[in-house]
């Protein structure tokens, strides 16, 4: 079953693509656009993909992305320094909301021309020094995301019975991808251009890392091969150029990435190359990538929209962090000093010393109760012993009546196989008793008493015990001239305790 769900919004649809995880590699299974949100409820329960994990990768215009610098300081403490910064770098920004940032490691040796530079010192000689505090700059990209857009893409995962696990950003996520494929090249800063149904995601690359995002809107971005999209995306594409070559000094294009394969993107990568005179590759996110059969055969429609959605969940079965997320934001590692070791063993005695005494004053406790509960139910049974010998008594004798119980009906089928026929025999009388094992007593009229040997060989077995009685001549039926009593027990204590009851009525006789 796909257990991870990536889902990102392009405006008007929804973009989703899940995948069955191995280890640490994927197959991707289902890819589609979809329409509105019922359509993915619908798509979770055909697929099965309730309880799965999801990632939700958000496009540079969902979020406020700003590009700080700090003088070189440890790591750990940049969380909060971003904090601080945030409050005069965004538009309105809350203290609750969502804050993540990256560091842009490969910026070191350059600056930015719209913040502060690096802080130096210069000697008499007029030469500049080692900055003051020693090492290099932090240059980062920080993000946030109001906490009513994460609040409503919690609820819209809860609704749909899964589990959110990341909400992260699309141009990190497409360059986690581009960084793993062979055409990447890390000695050139790439501009890699993604297209939506209303807008251009525009990031740019130094040696593999994002440094700079826009997300500018074009009209009918999804037609490629309109006459005019060529000239209007390279308007675009020369300010990216201009803005970046404006914010970051040492920073210059060198190629651009176009997301998308086939015969309209060969086309405009080449009109796009001799607009802004540089390389213009295109780049298939699919390329590489392990398929389902089915997903295989039919890929989605615009499926280089997709990239970001690839690069994230390579990313995360292979456990990577992302540059940007926001539900596992970067915070300050609290330091375990000398001091905060030895409270914290101080703290962990004093806890177990407490757990001690309070178990044993919960042990002692539910040891009276359990005697006082213990002595009032001895009470109770003693009182009711009487009572309880009783019923015992009545179901021993229920349970003996049952031990009599016969089966009548197996019985007659016995007898009706052992009998002779009517040619020879008539019965005119059938009593059954159920007493001390069960016995059956037969009257019959007979044609003679040549019958009667072989019949009560045939009805004496292991289980019956036969008691001829009575013999005698009979007037009432011309063809039965004869007469024959017979009693068949069913054990030889039911034959035992019949003697027993005829021997005095014999002897009185």
């Amino acid at each position: 079953m796909p257990n991870v769900i990536a889902i990102t919004w392009e405006n008007d649809r929804l973009l989703v693509l899940s995948a069955t995880v191995h280890n640490s590699s994927a197959t991707f299974d289902h890819a589609e656009l979809l329409v509105s949100k019922d359509r993915l409820k619908e798509h979770v329960q055909k697929y099965r993909l309730i309880k799965s994990e999801v990632i939700v990768v958000l496009s540079r215009a969902d979020v406020e992305v700003r590009p700080m610098v700090f003088p070189p300081v440890p790591v750990d403490e940049l969380p909060d320094l971003v904090k601080f910064q945030a409050t005069k770098e965004f538009n309105g920004y809350d203290p609750t909301a969502p804050l993540d940032f990256f560091i842009t490691n490969k910026l070191e040796h350059v600056s930015r021309s719209t913040l502060f530079p690096a802080v130096r010192t210069v000697n008499k000689k007029g030469k500049a020094d080692e900055m003051i505090s020693g090492g290099s700059p932090k240059h980062l990209l920080a993000s946030t995301l109001r906490p009513a857009t994460l609040r409503k893409i919690q609820e819209f995962c809860d609704e749909l019975n899964l589990t959110l696990r990341r909400v992260v950003l699309r141009p990190c996520e497409t360059a986690y991808l581009w960084r793993h494929t062979t055409g990447f090249d890390p000695d050139r800063a790439a501009l890699i251009v993604e297209l939506d149904s209303q807008e251009t995601s525009q990031s740019v690359l130094f040696q593999g890392e994002p440094v700079f995002m826009r997300s500018p809107k074009i009209s009918c971005p999804e037609d490629v091969s309109a006459s005019d999209f060529a000239a209007r995306l390279i308007a675009e594409l020369k300010r990216t150029r201009i803005a970046v070559r404006n914010e970051i000094q040492g920073v210059t294009v060198d190629e651009v990435v176009l997301c998308g394969v086939g015969a309209n993107f060969e086309s405009l990568a080449k009109q796009v190359s001799n607009g802004l005179d540089i390389p213009v590759k295109t780049f298939d996110p699919w390329q590489g990538i392990r398929c389902s059969g089915t997903l295989q055969k039919n890929l989605p429609e615009k499926p280089e929209r997709f990239a970001s959605l690839i690069g994230t969940i390579l990313q995360n079965i292979r456990n990577e962090s992302s540059n940007i997320d926001f539900c596992n934001p970067k915070k300050r590692r609290e330091p375990a000093g000398h001091r905060q070791l030895i409270t914290g063993i101080l703290a962990a005695a004093l806890f177990v010393l407490t757990c001690l005494i309070g178990f044993g004053f919960y042990s002692r406790t539910s040891l009276t109760n359990e005697v006082r509960t213990l002595k009032a139910k001895f009470n109770t049974l003693k009182n009711t012993a009487g009572t309880v010998t009783e019923q015992q008594n009545q179901l021993n004798a229920i349970d003996a009546w049952l031990a009599d119980n016969v089966d009548w009906f197996e019985q007659l089928d016995w007898l009706s196989r052992k009998m002779p026929g009517a040619q020879e025999m008539i019965l005119t009388e059938l009593t059954f008793s159920a007493n001390n094992g069960g016995s059956m007593n037969l009257r019959s009229l007979l044609k003679d008493f040549s019958v009667v040997s072989p019949m009560e060989e045939q009805l004496r077995d292991e289980k019956h015990v036969i008691k001829p009685g009575e013999k005698g001549t009979s007037s009432g039926n011309p063809q039965y001239g004869f007469r024959y009593d017979l009693s068949v027990f069913l054990s030889k204590k039911s034959a035992d305790a019949f003697t027993k009851e005829t021997q005095p009525q014999e002897q009185k006789k």
